[in-house]
């Protein structure tokens, strides 16, 4: 075989250092691929979970506000898979309130509590402990009334 013909074989094939290479391109690529993707899916479970912490401190919420912290200064409640336990502290002392008419009779006591709520999920597992500011009240209805009845 004549040198030219022999450089005219070399020309038209792929060498074993050019395969390496696109191996090695290849590889490197699919790699930041693959890294890519597995952070994504990451910040994808880190999202969920924050979004089922978010939904469980707002079903929370929902549910504290039907808890009066003076007659119930701590407790648990269910709803569901939602379980819900708390613990309440006065920060302002009780006061009466104020009447929205003229010549109206005081008929509560309005004191202002913080409250330490914790919540789960059986179902997804998530968790979430919060603070809140919470009013209680106390009705002076049936004082007034037992006072109303007695003798001057």
């Amino acid at each position: 075989m004549n040198p030219q013909a022999h450089r005219r074989c070399r020309a038209h094939g792929f060498g074993l250092l050019e395969a390496i290479v696109a191996l090695t391109i290849l590889a490197a690529t699919g790699a930041a691929l693959f890294a890519w993707i597995s952070q994504n899916l990451q910040d994808a479970a880190r999202i969920e979970a924050a979004q089922a912490r978010t939904a469980l401190q707002m079903s929370a919420r929902g549910l504290m506000g039907a808890i009066n912290p003076f007659t119930e200064p701590e407790g648990t409640r269910s709803l569901g898979s939602i379980r819900v336990q708390w613990r309440s502290k006065p920060v302002a002392p009780l006061r009466a309130s104020v009447p929205t008419q003229p010549m109206e009779i005081t008929r509560w006591r309005v004191g202002l509590y913080e409250v330490d709520v914790s919540a789960s999920d059986e179902v997804s597992g998530a968790q979430a402990s919060f603070k809140m500011l919470q009013t209680g009240l106390e009705s002076l209805a049936g004082a007034q009334k037992s006072s109303a009845g007695d003798p001057p």
